[in-house]
Protein backbone atom coordinates (compact mmCIF):
# COMPACT_ATOMS: atom_id res chain seq x y z
CA UNK A 1 0.00 0.00 0.00
CA UNK A 2 2.71 2.41 0.11
CA UNK A 3 3.97 1.58 -3.74
CA UNK A 4 4.25 5.50 -4.82
CA UNK A 5 4.47 7.09 -1.55
CA UNK A 6 8.10 7.45 -1.56
CA UNK A 7 11.07 9.01 -3.59
CA UNK A 8 13.17 5.61 -1.91
CA UNK A 9 11.53 2.22 -0.91
CA UNK A 10 11.65 1.82 2.90
CA UNK A 11 13.82 -1.03 4.09
CA UNK A 12 12.09 -4.60 5.41
CA UNK A 13 12.40 -3.99 8.32
CA UNK A 14 11.23 -0.43 8.49
CA UNK A 15 8.24 -1.87 6.68
CA UNK A 16 7.68 -4.66 9.65
CA UNK A 17 8.34 -1.88 12.05
CA UNK A 18 5.53 0.01 10.38
CA UNK A 19 3.09 -3.26 10.28
CA UNK A 20 3.28 -3.98 13.95
CA UNK A 21 2.88 -0.68 14.93
CA UNK A 22 -0.42 -0.29 12.15
CA UNK A 23 -1.85 -3.37 14.33
CA UNK A 24 -0.93 -1.70 18.27
CA UNK A 25 -2.96 1.40 17.29
CA UNK A 26 -6.45 -0.02 17.24
CA UNK A 27 -8.25 0.46 20.84
CA UNK A 28 -10.96 -1.23 22.23
CA UNK A 29 -13.30 1.13 20.62
CA UNK A 30 -13.00 -0.34 17.31
CA UNK A 31 -15.85 1.75 15.42
CA UNK A 32 -14.49 4.85 16.84
CA UNK A 33 -10.82 3.98 15.07
CA UNK A 34 -12.30 3.39 11.79
CA UNK A 35 -14.65 6.37 12.16
CA UNK A 36 -11.66 8.31 12.68
CA UNK A 37 -9.45 6.40 10.14
CA UNK A 38 -11.65 7.14 7.22
CA UNK A 39 -12.55 10.45 7.64
CA UNK A 40 -9.07 10.88 8.57
CA UNK A 41 -7.23 9.31 5.04
CA UNK A 42 -10.15 10.37 2.72
CA UNK A 43 -9.81 14.06 4.00
CA UNK A 44 -5.65 13.85 3.62
CA UNK A 45 -5.92 15.02 7.58
CA UNK A 46 -4.04 12.54 9.99
CA UNK A 47 -4.48 12.57 13.46
CA UNK A 48 -1.69 13.42 15.52
CA UNK A 49 -1.84 10.44 18.00
CA UNK A 50 -1.54 8.30 14.64
CA UNK A 51 1.57 9.98 13.63
CA UNK A 52 3.27 10.41 17.06
CA UNK A 53 2.64 6.53 17.47
CA UNK A 54 4.43 6.10 14.46
CA UNK A 55 6.77 7.73 15.21
CA UNK A 56 7.36 6.41 18.52
CA UNK A 57 7.42 3.15 16.72
CA UNK A 58 10.12 3.95 14.53
CA UNK A 59 11.99 5.51 16.96
CA UNK A 60 12.19 2.90 19.59
CA UNK A 61 13.63 1.07 16.63
CA UNK A 62 15.78 4.17 15.56
CA UNK A 63 14.61 4.45 12.22
CA UNK A 64 15.44 8.07 11.42
CA UNK A 65 13.55 8.76 8.03
CA UNK A 66 10.41 11.30 8.58
CA UNK A 67 7.22 9.70 6.98
CA UNK A 68 5.52 12.37 4.55
CA UNK A 69 1.98 13.08 5.04
CA UNK A 70 1.00 10.68 1.78
CA UNK A 71 2.91 7.91 4.12
CA UNK A 72 0.84 8.30 6.80
CA UNK A 73 -2.47 8.51 5.19
CA UNK A 74 -1.26 5.24 3.25
CA UNK A 75 -0.67 3.75 7.10
CA UNK A 76 -4.13 4.30 7.85
CA UNK A 77 -5.28 3.49 5.43
CA UNK A 78 -3.84 0.09 5.84
CA UNK A 79 -4.95 0.15 9.84
CA UNK A 80 -8.78 -0.06 8.31
CA UNK A 81 -8.03 -2.61 5.76
CA UNK A 82 -6.62 -5.08 7.75
CA UNK A 83 -8.75 -4.46 11.14
CA UNK A 84 -11.64 -5.49 8.62
CA UNK A 85 -9.74 -8.38 6.95
CA UNK A 86 -8.15 -9.69 10.54
CA UNK A 87 -11.50 -8.94 12.79
CA UNK A 88 -12.97 -12.83 14.02
CA UNK A 89 -16.54 -10.75 14.79
CA UNK A 90 -18.68 -11.18 11.20
CA UNK A 91 -20.84 -8.70 12.64
CA UNK A 92 -18.48 -6.08 13.44
CA UNK A 93 -15.74 -6.89 10.43
CA UNK A 94 -19.73 -6.05 8.35
CA UNK A 95 -20.24 -2.53 10.10
CA UNK A 96 -16.50 -1.83 9.56
CA UNK A 97 -16.45 -2.49 6.39
CA UNK A 98 -19.75 -0.95 5.75
CA UNK A 99 -18.53 2.65 7.55
CA UNK A 100 -15.66 2.79 5.07
CA UNK A 101 -18.26 2.07 2.01
CA UNK A 102 -20.97 4.60 3.53
CA UNK A 103 -17.91 7.04 3.38
CA UNK A 104 -17.49 6.22 -0.35
CA UNK A 105 -19.62 9.23 -1.20
CA UNK A 106 -17.11 11.78 0.22
CA UNK A 107 -14.77 9.73 -1.98
CA UNK A 108 -17.11 10.21 -5.23
CA UNK A 109 -16.97 14.01 -5.18
CA UNK A 110 -13.25 14.60 -4.52
CA UNK A 111 -11.57 16.03 -7.19
CA UNK A 112 -8.07 14.02 -6.76
CA UNK A 113 -7.63 10.75 -6.44
CA UNK A 114 -7.24 8.21 -3.91
CA UNK A 115 -4.57 5.65 -3.81
CA UNK A 116 -4.88 2.34 -3.10
CA UNK A 117 -8.68 2.42 -4.48
CA UNK A 118 -9.10 -0.69 -5.70
CA UNK A 119 -7.60 -2.32 -2.33
CA UNK A 120 -10.23 -0.48 -0.28
CA UNK A 121 -13.39 -1.51 -2.38
CA UNK A 122 -12.07 -4.81 -2.01
CA UNK A 123 -13.71 -4.65 1.91
CA UNK A 124 -17.26 -4.57 0.21
CA UNK A 125 -17.20 -8.11 0.20
CA UNK A 126 -17.98 -8.24 4.20
CA UNK A 127 -20.59 -5.38 3.62
CA UNK A 128 -23.87 -4.98 5.37
CA UNK A 129 -25.92 -6.08 2.49
CA UNK A 130 -23.72 -9.53 2.00
CA UNK A 131 -23.86 -10.58 5.86
CA UNK A 132 -27.53 -10.18 5.99
CA UNK A 133 -27.49 -12.23 3.02
CA UNK A 134 -25.86 -15.11 5.22
CA UNK A 135 -27.59 -14.55 8.41
CA UNK A 136 -31.17 -14.43 7.27
CA UNK A 137 -32.36 -17.87 6.07
CA UNK A 138 -35.89 -17.18 6.62
CA UNK A 139 -37.75 -18.07 2.83
CA UNK A 140 -41.39 -16.50 2.96
CA UNK A 141 -44.35 -18.59 1.40
CA UNK A 142 -43.38 -21.36 3.60
CA UNK A 143 -46.52 -23.72 4.02
CA UNK A 144 -47.25 -25.03 7.71
CA UNK A 145 -50.14 -26.05 9.31
CA UNK A 146 -49.38 -23.24 11.98
CA UNK A 147 -50.85 -20.74 9.97
CA UNK A 148 -54.20 -22.37 9.78
CA UNK A 149 -54.07 -23.78 13.80
CA UNK A 150 -53.17 -20.22 15.58
CA UNK A 151 -56.26 -17.87 14.47
CA UNK A 152 -58.43 -20.23 16.19
CA UNK A 153 -56.15 -21.83 19.40
CA UNK A 154 -56.83 -21.05 22.88
CA UNK A 155 -54.09 -19.64 24.50
CA UNK A 156 -51.80 -20.15 26.05
CA UNK A 157 -50.32 -22.27 23.14
CA UNK A 158 -47.33 -24.14 22.63
CA UNK A 159 -45.28 -24.00 19.58
CA UNK A 160 -43.63 -27.19 19.02
CA UNK A 161 -39.61 -27.02 17.86
CA UNK A 162 -40.75 -28.20 14.08
CA UNK A 163 -42.94 -25.21 14.19
CA UNK A 164 -40.25 -22.63 15.64
CA UNK A 165 -38.87 -21.57 12.13
CA UNK A 166 -42.21 -21.69 10.60
CA UNK A 167 -43.16 -18.98 13.65
CA UNK A 168 -40.38 -16.74 12.62
CA UNK A 169 -40.79 -16.46 9.23
CA UNK A 170 -44.35 -15.71 9.90
CA UNK A 171 -43.11 -12.61 11.57
CA UNK A 172 -41.02 -11.58 9.13
CA UNK A 173 -44.24 -11.82 6.52
CA UNK A 174 -45.53 -9.71 9.48
CA UNK A 175 -42.71 -6.91 9.44
CA UNK A 176 -42.25 -6.85 5.61
CA UNK A 177 -46.46 -5.88 5.43
CA UNK A 178 -45.64 -3.14 7.98
CA UNK A 179 -43.07 -1.58 6.25
CA UNK A 180 -44.93 -1.99 2.99
CA UNK A 181 -48.18 0.01 4.33
CA UNK A 182 -45.84 2.15 6.14
CA UNK A 183 -44.55 3.33 3.26
CA UNK A 184 -47.43 3.45 0.66
CA UNK A 185 -49.27 5.33 3.91
CA UNK A 186 -50.32 9.09 2.61
CA UNK A 187 -48.12 10.22 5.44
CA UNK A 188 -45.26 9.52 3.10
CA UNK A 189 -46.97 9.19 -0.32
CA UNK A 190 -48.34 12.96 -0.04
CA UNK A 191 -44.65 14.08 -0.29
CA UNK A 192 -44.38 15.82 -3.46
CA UNK A 193 -40.87 15.99 -3.21
CA UNK A 194 -38.83 12.22 -4.27
CA UNK A 195 -35.64 12.28 -2.20
CA UNK A 196 -37.61 14.13 0.52
CA UNK A 197 -40.31 11.24 0.38
CA UNK A 198 -37.14 8.93 0.48
CA UNK A 199 -35.34 10.41 3.33
CA UNK A 200 -38.70 10.53 5.65
CA UNK A 201 -39.96 7.04 4.28
CA UNK A 202 -36.54 5.54 5.42
CA UNK A 203 -36.45 7.00 8.34
CA UNK A 204 -39.42 6.35 9.63
CA UNK A 205 -39.36 2.42 8.17
CA UNK A 206 -36.13 2.03 10.53
CA UNK A 207 -37.46 4.09 13.54
CA UNK A 208 -40.39 1.30 13.45
CA UNK A 209 -38.44 -1.48 12.44
CA UNK A 210 -37.86 -3.81 16.04
CA UNK A 211 -35.32 -6.21 14.27
CA UNK A 212 -32.65 -4.90 11.35
CA UNK A 213 -31.25 -8.03 10.69
CA UNK A 214 -33.74 -9.46 7.86
CA UNK A 215 -32.67 -9.04 4.31
CA UNK A 216 -35.10 -6.73 3.27
CA UNK A 217 -35.22 -6.40 -0.75
CA UNK A 218 -34.18 -2.73 -1.05
CA UNK A 219 -34.89 -2.29 -4.84
CA UNK A 220 -38.78 -3.35 -3.36
CA UNK A 221 -38.66 -0.61 -0.75
CA UNK A 222 -36.90 2.19 -3.32
CA UNK A 223 -40.13 1.17 -5.74
CA UNK A 224 -42.33 1.63 -2.91
CA UNK A 225 -40.97 5.23 -2.34
CA UNK A 226 -40.06 6.63 -6.19
CA UNK A 227 -42.43 6.65 -8.88
CA UNK A 228 -41.70 5.57 -12.14
CA UNK A 229 -41.45 8.50 -13.80
CA UNK A 230 -38.81 9.81 -10.82
CA UNK A 231 -36.63 7.11 -11.22
CA UNK A 232 -34.05 9.25 -13.50
CA UNK A 233 -34.20 12.32 -11.70
CA UNK A 234 -30.60 13.82 -10.26
CA UNK A 235 -29.97 16.50 -7.69
CA UNK A 236 -27.16 17.77 -6.11
CA UNK A 237 -26.56 16.67 -2.72
CA UNK A 238 -26.37 20.21 -0.81
CA UNK A 239 -29.64 20.51 -2.77
CA UNK A 240 -30.85 17.81 -1.39
CA UNK A 241 -29.77 18.41 2.17
CA UNK A 242 -31.88 22.02 1.94
CA UNK A 243 -34.84 20.27 1.07
CA UNK A 244 -34.57 17.73 4.17
CA UNK A 245 -33.60 20.75 5.91
CA UNK A 246 -36.56 22.90 4.95
CA UNK A 247 -39.26 19.71 5.80
CA UNK A 248 -38.02 19.62 9.32
CA UNK A 249 -37.97 15.96 9.36
CA UNK A 250 -35.53 14.99 11.98
CA UNK A 251 -33.45 11.54 11.60
CA UNK A 252 -34.39 9.86 15.18
CA UNK A 253 -30.73 8.29 16.50
CA UNK A 254 -26.69 8.35 17.10
CA UNK A 255 -25.21 8.50 13.87
CA UNK A 256 -21.21 8.62 13.07
CA UNK A 257 -18.62 10.46 11.54
CA UNK A 258 -18.81 7.82 8.34
CA UNK A 259 -22.52 8.46 7.62
CA UNK A 260 -22.35 11.34 5.55
CA UNK A 261 -26.07 12.33 4.76
CA UNK A 262 -27.36 11.84 8.47
CA UNK A 263 -24.23 13.98 9.38
CA UNK A 264 -25.18 16.55 7.12
CA UNK A 265 -28.92 16.99 7.51
CA UNK A 266 -28.45 16.53 11.50
CA UNK A 267 -25.44 19.00 12.32
CA UNK A 268 -25.56 21.19 9.24
CA UNK A 269 -22.11 20.07 8.44
CA UNK A 270 -20.58 20.67 4.94
CA UNK A 271 -19.61 17.47 4.64
CA UNK A 272 -18.74 17.51 0.88
CA UNK A 273 -17.27 19.79 -1.01
CA UNK A 274 -18.20 21.07 -4.34
CA UNK A 275 -21.48 19.68 -6.35
CA UNK A 276 -22.33 16.15 -6.39
CA UNK A 277 -24.90 15.20 -8.67
CA UNK A 278 -27.04 11.89 -6.79
CA UNK A 279 -29.48 9.82 -9.02
CA UNK A 280 -32.19 9.49 -6.90
CA UNK A 281 -31.52 5.44 -6.45
CA UNK A 282 -27.86 5.88 -6.03
CA UNK A 283 -29.38 8.34 -3.04
CA UNK A 284 -31.39 6.14 -1.70
CA UNK A 285 -28.80 2.92 -1.43
CA UNK A 286 -26.55 5.37 0.86
CA UNK A 287 -29.23 6.52 2.85
CA UNK A 288 -30.41 2.77 3.39
CA UNK A 289 -27.44 1.67 4.65
CA UNK A 290 -25.94 4.72 6.46
CA UNK A 291 -29.15 4.18 8.86
CA UNK A 292 -29.31 0.63 8.87
CA UNK A 293 -25.32 0.67 9.87
CA UNK A 294 -26.48 3.14 12.76
CA UNK A 295 -29.10 1.18 14.19
CA UNK A 296 -27.47 -2.38 13.81
CA UNK A 297 -24.51 -0.32 15.95
CA UNK A 298 -27.10 0.88 18.38
CA UNK A 299 -28.00 -2.72 19.44
CA UNK A 300 -24.37 -3.71 20.30
CA UNK A 301 -24.62 -0.58 23.01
Amino acid sequence: MLNGAMAIPYSNELIDTLERACKSYMSEDVLMRIDELVVSFVKGNIPTQFKDHIRSAMNEQEFDEFPTNDVFVRLAQYVVVSTIFDDKDELRKSICASKLMNYMLVVKAMKRPLPNIKYLLGTYDYHLSHYLENVDKLHENENSTLRSDIPKVEFPYEVSEDNGQTLRIVFKEAELYRIERLLTSEEVQVINNPFVRVYMGLCKMFENMPYYFYNLDLNRIIGLLVRLEEEKKRKKLSNIIDDILQSEYVFEGEYSETSVVLKMVNDGECVIDGDLMLPIKEFAIYLYFEILTEKIINTLN
